[in-house]
């Protein structure tokens, strides 16, 4: 069974909204659910990105060893 990029939206829009609600204590609204989950899919391919490039540049032998 393959996982949609639509079924994975909904899973952290659903993770987000289940940690907002315990954090606040209230039912999150809307544009906040997605405002975080919009943040976490930027922190995300910021993170692994710069990860995997480094990985890649070390692997080459053009990373800086200052």
């Amino acid at each position: 069974m393959k996982v949609t990029d639509a079924q994975k939206k909904n899973l952290l829009n659903a993770k987000v909204a289940v940690a907002l609600q315990s954090e606040l204590g209230r039912q999150p609204k809307t544009a906040e659910i997605e405002q975080i989950a919009m943040l976490t899919r930027v922190m995300w391919k910021t993170v692994v990105g710069l990860h995997y490039q480094r990985k890649i540049m070390k692997q080459e032998g053009q990373l800086a060893l200052f």
